[in-house]
């Protein structure tokens, strides 16, 4: 992973959602066994097309990645790879199959400023954003067009 480690505080980011499209029919169909291996191999190309971009991984919700760019590594591009990613991840998804179809998913990405806050629960503690931008990034996948043509 490059960059280096930032402070917490507001800052200039970018943020990713990525999202299965259909899930709940998909994981009625295939049961708990092949949800969880869909979902492994899905979370392996999210997680390493972020990182190659010099993204992190912010949460995992389900069927959906949450990842942000110059929120916690530094990323002066992080615009550019942000939308790299993204372009990617639609393509990477597509060789993921299921009884003959295609996974889909619909993916997301917001840039402006945001809160970067490191939260403490007991003994966890997880990095996060925090702010407008974050929203904006989440409903954004309810309008943006399927890639996938489904």
């Amino acid at each position: 992973m490059q960059g280096e480690l930032l402070p917490n505080g507001r800052r200039e980011i970018s943020v990713l959602f990525c999202d299965v499209t259909g899930f709940a029919e998909l994981s009625a169909k295939l049961g708990d066994h092949a949800t969880a291996e869909l979902l492994q191999r899905f979370f392996n190309i999210v997680g390493q097309l972020v990182e190659d971009h010099g993204g992190v991984v912010d949460k995992l919700m389900g069927d959906c990645v949450m990842a942000t760019f110059n929120a916690v590594r530094s990323r002066a591009d992080h615009k550019r790879a942000a939308r790299e990613a993204a372009r990617r991840i639609v393509r990477a998804v597509k060789e993921i199959e299921i009884d003959g179809d295609t996974l889909n998913v619909l993916v997301s990405v917001e840039s402006g400023e945001a809160e970067v806050v490191t939260f403490n629960c007991g003994s966890h503690s997880a990095t996060t954003v925090i702010g407008e931008l974050v929203n904006r990034a989440a409903v954004g996948l309810r309008r943006v067009p399927n890639h996938n043509g489904g």
